[in-house]
């Protein structure tokens, strides 16, 4: 139930105990704008959401005219949150069939029609029909191996991957005292075309573009150009927990399409930490950095299932290290890889962290947020870093986690990752545990941090609620004289580019 719509109903509660006069005073005191908001409300609550968008859509302009400015936005702000929401969960059952069959011909129709009755995969109802998650489909090749195997190509092309990996990250030569080596130089490039009939005449159009942070494994970072120059309202913060590049768009003078490219330059380092179990070094409990990382806040949530959980997870075992790497063992053996619907989430109050422990899976950043609240719950600080990753040549979003050792530094910690090696029988067992071991404390150079922690505000903070709010891996918007999301417009005209330009290979 909405904060806003939980008002209404004590309001209501409250005031059918009074006399039939106040009530009736009471209802003639609300404006026509806000007697429509009120029924907007009553209708997403009861997900008649079809229904909902038209009288919030009412309302707003009502409002508007009314002159009550922060209840109309609270509209657009709601027909925004149900756009996602019908965007996230959007296929009727008959649509889910055909497109398993389509994924997964292979696989006999009793079996793809169990997995669909079942309730295996997520869905919600809306407008007094089931719809199912967007990606429930690819999520049954990372629940199901046996499923992910019959595709012989994906199949070869993860074991291609993983067994070069090996050979030449893995099992590479590393010096016991030197932490960071094999450093990858890459240049990037983010640009964005939205045509100009998607945008609203008036307003302005803010926009925050994700660039590379300096940090341990990550150095030499260069914004190389930002065109054009003169849409940059702060410059990028490369030195700051979050790396940002700000915009500002004044759409009524905008005559075109919004064309912005942005080209940066960095090196990310191979992680290889051989750390001594007996010699860790002791917490600084009185420290920022201790306090704030393991503390319970945003989406590394602990809550008592989880502090339990880890406890029984640990058994006796003191030592923070070992610690964490039963917590890592736990969420290889217990959490499945898997696709979430994020978009929903935040605007209902679920925390990543929360989600994966009832679920028992969750996608790269969840699995780490989840990872960083066993740990911090136990006192061992840690955090969910990243922002993309190049494992298979060019950008694609990722997150991952570290967690802190007062002798060390941050240690990187990658389930996600390392469930990769499950996703092929093209490895031997002896190489499947070689992977999967490696990505605690270690990590390969094909990685872009843009953020230290998913939690991390925007630079500088945004005025309006934004699309997916943690784990900046595309650029996000906000432009208040548009109904739609503008961060959903953003996405479908973004595009996101490496080269890399030393070593030759990986």
């Amino acid at each position: 139930m909405s904060k806003n719509f939980r008002c209404v109903l004590v309001l209501i509660l409250v005031t059918a105990l009074l006399v039939p006069v106040l009530a009736v005073g009471c209802a003639e005191s609300q404006t026509q704008g806000q007697q429509q908001y009120e029924k907007a409300q009553a209708l997403e609550e009861q997900h008649m959401l079809t229904k909902a968008t038209a009288a919030y859509t009412s309302a707003m302009a009502q409002l508007e005219k009314e002159g009550k400015a922060v209840l109309a936005t609270e509209a657009r702000m709601a027909l925004q949150r149900i756009e996602l929401y019908q965007v996230t969960y959007s296929d009727l059952a008959a649509d889910v069939k055909k497109k398993l069959a389509e994924a997964y011909p292979a696989v006999a129709q009793a079996e793809r029609d169990k997995w669909v009755s079942s309730g295996e995969m997520e869905k919600a109802t809306w407008d007094g029909k089931v719809y199912y998650f967007n990606q429930a489909v690819e999520n049954i090749a990372t629940r199901h191996f046996d499923v992910s195997y019959l595709n012989q190509q994906k199949n070869a092309l993860l074991g291609d991957f993983a067994t070069n990996l090996i050979n030449t990250v893995i099992r590479r030569p590393t010096v016991t005292w030197q932490p960071y080596s094999n450093p990858h130089t890459y240049l990037g490039t983010e640009a964005v075309n939205v045509p100009r009939t998607e945008l609203p005449k008036t307003g302005v159009f803010k926009m925050w573009f994700p660039l590379p942070v300096v940090t341990g494994p990550q150095d030499s970072v260069t914004i190389s150009s930002i065109t054009p120059a003169n849409y940059v309202k702060q410059p990028p913060s490369i030195n700051g927990p979050i790396s940002l590049a700000y915009m500002e768009v004044p759409l009524d003078q905008l005559q075109s399409d919004l064309n912005v490219s942005v080209q940066f330059q960095f090196t990310h380092y191979q992680e290889n930490f051989q750390v001594d179990r007996n010699n860790l070094g002791a917490y600084d409990k009185s420290s920022a950095l201790y306090k704030q990382y393991t503390k319970s806040y945003g989406n590394t949530y602990i809550s008592p299932s989880i502090r339990e959980t880890a406890k029984k997870v640990v058994g006796s075992e003191k030592n923070p290290y070992l610690q964490a790497k039963k917590l890592y063992d736990y969420i290889l053996k217990d959490i499945k890889y898997s696709f979430m619907p994020h978009a929903t989430m935040w605007p209902r109050g679920e925390r990543e962290s929360v989600y994966v422990h009832r679920m028992k899976r969750g996608d790269c950043g969840a699995q780490s947020m989840y990872f960083s609240a066993l740990c911090r719950s136990l006192g061992i600080p840690a955090r969910t870093t990243g922002g993309w990753q190049l494992l298979m040549g060019d950008f694609a979003g990722h997150f991952w986690a570290e967690f802190y050792l007062p002798n060390y530094g941050w240690v990187p910690v990658d389930p996600t990752a390392a469930d990769m090696a499950d996703w092929t029988n093209a490895l031997t067992d002896q190489q499947r545990q070689e992977y999967k071991q490696f990505f605690f404390g270690n990590q390969d150079p094909l990685r872009c941090n843009v953020q230290l922690d998913v939690d991390e505000p925007l630079i500088p903070p945004a005025t309006e609620e934004v699309f997916l709010p943690l784990a900046i891996q595309n650029p996000v918007a906000t432009c208040s004289t548009m109904t739609g999301s503008p961060g959903v417009v953003l996405l479908e005209h973004y595009t996101l580019h490496a080269q890399l330009l030393s070593p030759a290979g990986p």
